[in-house]
């Protein structure tokens, strides 16, 4: 993968030896004493990176160790630039806590790439996937992470010039553990532990141990965003009300403590800090007053990191930033997001609107930490290596003051990923991008995604009928643009046989493609389904049963069978089942329309209930969970 490069041990700054040695597990990057066509030179600007080509040499000026890492990837690329990179902390955030935990193999690979194109930290975000001693409950039947596989992503991340930083909970979102009732002394909701109670600190103490104890980093991330039900549930019952942000900045100090004995350096998310100055608990009012009551107590040694990955509008982040600067004393932390959630493909359009505005705000607000979240909401059914194009487009973004160039990001991303940029975010239409139809201001969109049309019942049709009420054409629509996807994944896959029995080659092509014929075949059978079904055309009804059912039902097999590679490629083999059952789900709601039909057909039933219903009013189509459109019960 890429050009074959030399370098001298002797020439060469130490703090490279232990990078250039890593690289050559999957690069040509060698250590010789002859044919040497790589050399370096550090400087004083942290900011600075120039890759010049002098006859067949490649000289590597850079500031900091990432963009020497960066440079290099330059070199491979057989490029020249000349960046200069705002962002001091340039970090991702990776889910492995929502069924999926990548295992230490593939993410060491994840890991070298991003190197390669300048990033610096990772983030591990981790509810209960850790084992913790004495605590087997924690991460159970979850496949969680141990001691010694965190120190060994430790090891080869530092030797990368990556620090890794641990991403836990120490409040809320710890509902994997709180469901079990060996957690019940410690529990206030099904969200939150008690705040006050001293088991809880020696809990937390166990927790935060283990971090210390795996990552040579001091900063660790305590979360504690998102709970609003903060002192509602047993906590109430047995001390009455107080008001949550007391009991939020109590825990915050009590936990801040803990990290002292560990010499650590805790960030937490600042929602909270915001919902508790309105009383919607809205965390993106636009006329936010802080109030010194709430933020007085906040600890002088936390950071506080603003989390958003929804607005397209710049000066939102700006506004945000700086309200927040104002009640700390540490510059805050940004969390952008690579929309790998509730998704099948990496959203490419979606990032590239909200992570280019997000970095422009962070310009303007002096804030040069950055990290890109790429969550895992709904069973983390994304084909997470398809992120990378999006991780190459941001990279270049931070690096060129916002001046992208697209060729320029392509031979970087194919030369580390060994795969198309142009098929993968071509793949990302999956995750359907149209302009709103009723949209109010420029560049307004609605989108329209995968997930809900592979879940939608195939009789009751409730994302079909949420769809129509938008746009009455909608699925004649969507039909054409998955049939144009459908056919330049197949052409692209003919092209290249035999990619994806690669290490590495970003998100797997065939997988997009199962999963584009199975959408079709599944649009197309609820079409003619209907139609059918309202003219009371059997002969119609009776091909459904003989051919279309039939077809669908073998695509989902397909379907399956690409999930379960792409799954044991990636991730620990804990958390397919949810895979596997959703899909599984699909197929056998498929057989129960062929069974209605055959018994409309055979005069048992005089109509098919599910297909009588009418539309409701379009009031759901940004519903995209699994247990909210596969059907109308409320608990599944």
């Amino acid at each position: 993968m890429g050009n074959t490069l030399f370098w001298d041990i002797i020439n060469t700054p130490s703090e490279l030896h232990p990078l250039l040695a890593a690289l050559a597990d999957e690069y040509p990057v060698f250590c010789g004493k002859e044919n040497i066509n790589l050399a370096f030179e550090k400087c004083a600007e942290k900011d600075r990176l120039s890759v010049i080509k002098r006859d067949r040499v490649f000289l590597i000026t850079y500031g900091a160790k990432n963009l020497a890492a960066r440079g290099i990837g330059y070199a491979l690329a057989g490029k020249e630039c000349n960046e200069k990179m705002f962002f001091k902390t340039f970090a991702i955030l990776l889910d492995c806590t929502r069924s999926a935990v990548m295992n230490v193999p593939h993410f060491k690979k994840w890991l070298l790439r991003l190197a390669l194109m300048g990033y610096n930290m990772a983030m591990l975000y981790t509810k209960d996937a850790y084992q913790v001693p004495g605590e087997p409950y924690f991460g159970y039947m979850r496949g969680p992470y141990s001691l010694e596989e965190m120190k060994e992503v430790d090891a080869y991340a530092q030797k990368l010039g990556v620090e890794m930083i641990a991403s836990i909970q120490v409040l809320g979102h710890l509902e994997p553990i709180l469901r079990w009732p060996a957690y019940a002394e410690v529990k206030d909701t099904d969200n939150c532990v008690m705040v006050n109670k001293p088991e809880t600190y020696i809990l937390l103490e166990k927790m935060i141990k283990f971090w210390s104890d795996a990552f040579s980093s001091r900063r660790i991330h305590l979360g504690m965003d998102e709970t609003q039900d903060l002192g509602r549930g047993r906590f109430m019952d047995i001390n009455g009300y107080v008001p949550p942000y007391e009991l939020y900045n109590t825990h915050l100090q009590k936990v801040c403590l803990i990290c002292d004995k560990f010499a650590l350096k805790p960030i937490i998310w600042s929602d909270m800090y915001f919902r508790y100055a309105n009383k919607n608990m809205d965390y993106y009012g636009k006329k936010d007053v802080i109030s010194e009551e709430i933020t007085k107590d906040i600890p002088e040694n936390v950071q506080l990191s603003y989390w958003d990955y929804y607005h397209r509008d710049k000066q939102v982040y700006i506004d945000k930033l700086s309200l927040q600067k104002k009640f700390n004393k540490t510059l805050p932390v940004m969390a952008s997001g690579i929309w790998t959630w509730v998704r099948v493909w990496c959203d490419f359009e979606q990032t590239k609107a909200v992570t280019s505005a997000c970095m422009d705000g962070c310009r303007s607000a002096g804030v040069n930490e950055i990290i890109f979240t790429m969550w895992g909401d709904d069973g983390n059914y994304c084909e997470f290596d398809s992120a990378f194009s999006a991780l190459a487009w941001c990279a270049d973004y931070a690096a060129n003051e916002g001046m992208v160039d697209e060729e320029r990001v392509k031979s970087i991303y194919e030369t580390l990923c060994g795969s198309s940029y142009h098929i993968q975010k071509r793949a990302g239409d999956l995750e359907w991008t149209i302009p709103h139809p009723k949209g109010k201001t420029e560049g307004e969109v609605l989108k329209f995604h995968a997930g809900p049309i592979l879940w939608d019942d195939p009789l009751m049709g409730i994302m079909w009928h949420e769809y129509t009420s938008i746009i009455p054409d909608f699925w004649e629509k969507a039909i054409a643009h998955y049939k144009e996807l459908k056919k330049d994944l197949e052409k692209y896959i003919d092209e290249h046989p035999g990619e994806e029995e690669k290490d590495f080659c970003g998100g797997m092509i065939s997988h997009a493609w199962m999963l584009s014929d199975v959408l079709l075949k599944k649009m197309e059978l609820r079409r003619q389904l209907l139609a059918s079904y309202e003219k009371r055309d059997f002969e119609t009804l009776e091909v459904l049963i003989d051919r279309n059912i039939p077809e669908l039902l073998d695509a989902l097999d397909g379907l399956l069978e690409t999930f379960r590679k792409e799954w044991m490629r990636s991730y620990k083999s804990w958390g397919f089942e949810v895979v596997g059952i959703k899909v599984a789900g699909v197929a056998e709601r498929v057989r129960e329309t062929s069974r209605r039909i055959e018994e409309l057909l055979d005069g048992k039933i005089d109509c098919i209930e599910e297909l009588e219903v009418p539309p409701g009013g379009g009031g759901y189509i940004r519903e995209t969970r699994y247990r909210m459109i596969a059907t109308g019960a409320w608990f599944i």
